[in-house]
This record gives structure tokens, sequence and C-alpha cells, in this order.
């Protein structure tokens, strides 16, 4: 899993001081580009760390037990931080000032720091002390009213959506704030990341059909009036199919014996219902229509779009069989990588604790 092209944001120092899910993959995602990102660990060690999440939250950073419970733990972040560009946290505000690493403590000690503060709420307004995850920002920011039949109640996402999206958002914010600072002469900042934001721009179709007293309500699979849903297949399969324009529309319309001026979606449903998966998606992208599989993982592996860009990787994570994600985007001269699935507790403090000074490779990014 090594490559042997350059990395992006190597010479780029991360501390991440997080925990659970949001915060550390967004350090992770900087780590997948050459990032050196330091895991601070608690003496007893992540709560992810021996369950099958450390390949995406322990991936490509080195690990570095500190108790941040104690006087002595804090300094010795505050002289990392001295060293480091960013600092990942999701903290409660009010622990970090009681334990003085807060905000002000931090860029006192580093004026060039970017702290990325991932929260449910985020850091201001009402709401901000208030516990959350991603799963309560899908809640809080419309994604789950959205979701489900318009007969039956709300539905989760099954996978940690907002979480993820979160992460993408906050590391979107972090290699703009190291351009603003590094090649516009900017200065260090905080950057204040929520969860439930990141899916408002997720639903931001929903929000371009409001009107006031009509916010959208759930459609199934549906989007708008066109034909677009997942459908079952004859032999038990499903496939999604997204006929957005005007000719796909009419096309696939056609194709299912819809009659005019009725609503086509039932009439796709029942064309379907009498092929095979196989056969639906040889007749539909024959016709360039467009249609996918709905696929579990087993047959991603399987998929030879999947094998020939090499989007998932089989690895192993804790001594069992593993599957990640590779690093996205794909880069034509600088691609990430996953260099390592994860350190074993507390296996850099050496290295790191007995480092000081700028990374080789630091004045690259500074102007």
């Amino acid at each position: 899993m090594t490559h042997e092209k350059p990395l992006p944001l190597a010479g780029l120092r991360v501390l991440d001081i997080a925990s659970l899910y949001a915060a550390p993959f967004a350090a992770t995602l900087l780590g997948d580009f050459g990032a050196e990102v330091i895991k601070v660990e608690p003496p007893e060690g992540d709560s992810f760390r021996n369950t099958a999440m450390w390949g995406l939250v322990g991936r490509n950073k080195k690990s570095l037990t500190l108790d941040l419970r104690t006087p002595t733990g804090c300094e010795d972040l505050l002289k990392l931080v001295e060293t480091a560009d960013v600092v990942v946290q999701n903290y409660p505000r009010e622990v970090l000032e009681r334990r003085g690493i807060d905000w002000k403590a931090m860029s006192t000690r580093n004026p060039r720091l970017v702290m990325v503060s991932v929260s449910c709420f985020g850091q201001t307004g009402p709401y901000a002390g208030r516990p959350g995850s991603g799963t309560i920002g899908e809640g809080f920011g419309g994604l789950t009213g959205l979701t489900g039949r318009p007969d039956d109640v709300p539905m989760l996402s099954s996978v940690a959506l907002g979480d993820a999206i979160g992460a993408m958002n906050a590391a979107m914010g972090t290699v703009a704030a190291l351009y603003w600072r590094d090649m516009r002469g900017g200065s260090g900042q905080e950057i204040d990341v929520s969860l439930f934001e990141p899916i408002l721009m997720a639903i931001s179709g929903a929000c371009a059909d409001w009107s006031p007293g009509n916010s959208p309500q759930r459609k199934g699979g549906r989007l708008g009036g066109g034909i677009r849903n997942a459908y079952r297949t004859a032999d038990g399969g499903h496939v999604v199919i997204s006929a957005s324009t005007p000719r796909h529309a009419a096309e696939m319309a056609q194709l299912a014996g819809a009659e005019a001026g009725t609503d086509p979606d039932a009439a796709v449903a029942a064309w379907v219902a009498r092929h095979s998966q196989a056969d639906v998606l040889e007749i539909l992208v024959a016709k360039r229509l467009p249609v996918a599989p709905v696929n579990d993982i087993d047959a991603m592996l399987a998929d030879p779009q999947v094998i020939a860009r090499g989007s998932l990787l089989r690895t192993e994570v804790n001594g069992r069989p593993a599957v990640l994600p590779a690093p996205q985007p794909k880069m034509s001269e600088s691609p990430g990588s996953i260099r390592s699935t994860g350190a074993a507790l507390g296996e850099h403090n050496a290295e790191i604790l007995g480092s000081a000074g700028p990374l080789p490779g630091r004045a690259a990014f500074a102007q």
C-alpha cells in the first residue's frame, strides 16, 4: 500500500487529539495525502483502537500517549503545538479552557496554528454546548426528515454519513486555511466545523425546492418529479435508475411503456420487475441511460470498475481481514496512499517527545 510519487501534504504536522469518528477521520484524510499525523491517545488507548473502525481513524498516523487529564500531559501537548501546523479536536470548549489547552492557549504558543474544532452544533449559538454526533447532525440538519417513505417514520442512514461528510468538510477547510496562511500571507485560525451544516449542503436541492410554509417532504427514493428510484429486479436484485434529463426521462418512460400524462415510476418499476438485474443493466447501458446495480461490499470487491480503479483495498486491521476505501480524490501527480493501518499504542512516544523545532520541509510551506 505504498506509493512512490510525492505526497502533497508532506511537511505538515497534524496533532489529532480527538476521539470517536468525525474529527479523527478528518485527520486521516490529511494523513492520506502525506501529512505527519500524530494521534494523541490516552494511556489506555483510543476507544476505537481495538475495533474495525481503527483502520479508518488510526491509519497513516503515529501514536503518542499523553494523559490530557493531567497538567503534565497538557503541558507536553502545548510544547508539541509549537511545532505543529494543525490541531484537530472535538473536546467541549469548557474542558479545553479548564485544562489550559484551548484556542487562546494554543495560538499564544503558535500564532501560525490552525485548530480544527469539530462539534455537532458548532462553537457558537444557543446549542453550542450540547453533545451530539453525525447522527444528530443528520436529524437536525434535515436529512433524516427527507429519507424514507412518505407514510413511514423518517429513516436514518445505515452508515455514519453525517460524520463522514463532516470530516470531508473539515479537511477541505483545513487545506483552505493552510493555503490562506502560507500562500496569501495570512495567520493561523480556528476552524469551526459543525456536523449539521455540511448536511445542509447535502440537502441543498431540497432547499432549492422550498417555498414559505412548504418544506419538501419524504418521497421514498424519488427526487423531484423525474424517474429516479431503486427498483427490484425479477431475480431479487436491485438497480438504481436516474433518468434526470428530458431525453433520459422520455426514453426510459417509452421503454417501460408508460402512458402519456401519468407518473412513469410505476411503469418503470413494473418493467424492471420483469427482467433480471443483468438484463436491466445490459439494456439500459446499451441505450446510455443512467443505471447501476445496488451493490454490497462483496459485489463491489468483484466489480471490474472498482478493481480497475483500486477503489477498495483489502488489508488487515487488528489482525482481522478488512476493506478500506482508497484515498480520494485520485490525483495524477501526487496521489494519496495508505502507508499503515494504525500504529501500536505509544509506538512513537520516544520519537515525538524527543523531537524539537520544525520538521524538515516545513519551510516549503512558509512565506
